[in-house]
């Protein structure tokens, strides 16, 4: 017997399969489960995108199960990721449970610009960077923390026998198993001593899409002036062969051009938060120009 949730995000869903034997489960233990994986699913949201706010809302279907239906909505545009839901927090939480129970079911592939989350026949994509933001979810202490109350939850009633986070596309399909005996090793899920953060460090992005809104056609400290993810922000272009280039007249600039580069942001740890802030940019490598399309003729 087994009974399922569902979160949905714009059209995609997480299922959580609890696997539970004929007695059924305890309404109070499920309620309480629900109420757990919420707090879980919004710690692990609150790390992957900190300008990004949601509300859950739970409604019964028809088969009696029931259905977690997503809705978002952003508090500022500043997020760490700019993907949906869905490609966010199911491979985060997918890496802190295959990292605590060593699970061969999930893969993660850093390459030079991905990374890459591999669970049964499906594969989710995210920008490099994702690999950082992986680590502070999995180091977060409130995620560790959400994670020993969900398990400790389940754990308490005997008739769950196993939790299992799939895709409704495969829904029969396992993706990370977690049997019973495996529960009490994540209700006791330890904190992470942290090693002494820096004061300064660097965070890069490659292969970013940036838009010129104001250029600086020589070579100097002068800082462009970019639109990035919505956000507008100041850089110096630190790329010789670029100003070469320039200098042939191989590039030629009007408002609204896009260049795809290498970003590196400088960053500063906030003592008080413990978190870094970025107090300025550079781009370290031009790969690409396009020119900004044309409005067309009225006449």
């Amino acid at each position: 017997m087994s009974m399922d949730i569902a979160v949905e995000s714009s059209g995609e869903e997480i299922l959580l399969y609890f696997q539970i034997d004929a007695e059924g489960v305890d309404a109070q233990t499920f309620g309480r489960a629900l109420i757990s994986f919420d707090a879980l699913y919004r710690a692990i949201n609150g790390v992957a995108n900190p300008g990004l706010e949601i509300e859950i809302e739970f409604i019964r279907s028809d088969q009696g199960s029931i259905r977690a239906i997503l809705r978002s909505f952003k508090k500022d545009t500043k997020t760490l990721l700019d993907h949906p839901f869905l490609y966010i927090i199911f491979p985060l939480l997918l890496a802190i449970l295959a990292t605590a129970v060593t699970s061969q079911d999930v893969k993660i592939i850093v390459e030079d610009d991905s990374y890459i989350v591999k669970h049964g026949k499906r594969e989710i994509v995210l920008p490099r960077n994702a690999e950082q933001v992986a680590k502070r979810v999995e180091h977060d202490p409130t995620v560790r923390r959400t994670v020993r109350e969900f398990f400790a939850v389940v754990e308490s009633d005997h008739n769950i026998k196993a939790v299992d986070f799939r895709s409704p596309t495969i829904p029969d399909e396992p993706v990370i198993p977690i049997d019973r005996e495996k529960f009490a090793e994540l209700r006791g899920l330890p904190e992470l001593v942290e090693s002494e953060m820096p004061k300064y460090k660097q965070e890069t992005y490659f292969r970013q899409s940036v838009v010129v809104i104001t250029a600086v056609l020589e070579k100097s400290k002068r800082k462009w002036q970019f639109l990035w993810n919505g956000n507008k922000i100041w850089a110096d272009i630190l790329d010789d062969s670029f100003f070469e280039k320039l200098l042939l007249h191989l590039y030629e600039f009007g408002q609204g051009d896009t260049l795809v580069v290498d970003l590196v942001a400088n960053q500063e740890l906030n003592e008080f938060v413990k978190a870094y802030e970025t107090k300025s940019y550079h781009v370290v490598k031009v790969h690409s120009h396009s020119k900004a399309p044309k409005q067309p003729s009225m006449f």
